[in-house]
């Protein structure tokens, strides 16, 4: 959204984020959404699911206390949630990459590995 004079109504700096986050609410349960900014008093985000205008949702971000708060606005599959309490956003960051799940023992695919030869194709040796 490029509107200057909403963005200028704004009472908290957004932080960029996208991450995976799981959502309480009380009509649909437990589902999934996908964070895409945090304030101190807010996050945005989209969800796959109807949720609407007012109702009370907790999120729960990765390591991170969960956040209770309302619906404030929704467009298609975005929404914006203000929060209940203020939340620090530069706290909320993705888990480390090593803190991933992974099966043990995967292998890359042959066809996606580096190629061991380093000389570029065509240009051969001199005669």
């Amino acid at each position: 959204m490029n509107d200057p004079d909403f963005t200028s109504q704004r009472a908290h700096e957004r932080k960029r984020r996208l991450l995976k986050a799981r959502m309480r609410h009380p009509r649909l349960g437990e589902v999934e959404i996908l964070v895409r900014d945090v304030s101190e008093m807010g996050l945005g985000g989209r969800c796959d699911h109807d949720v609407a205008v007012g109702d009370r949702v907790v999120i729960a971000l990765p390591d991170f206390t969960p956040a209770e708060g309302i619906i404030a606005w929704r467009r298609g599959q975005a929404f914006g949630m203000r929060l209940d309490a203020p939340i620090n956003p530069a706290t909320v960051k993705s888990p480390p990459a090593s803190d991933r799940p992974c099966e043990p023992g995967y292998q890359v695919p042959t066809l996606f590995r580096p190629s061991i030869d380093h000389r570029r194709p065509g240009f051969g040796r001199p005669r």
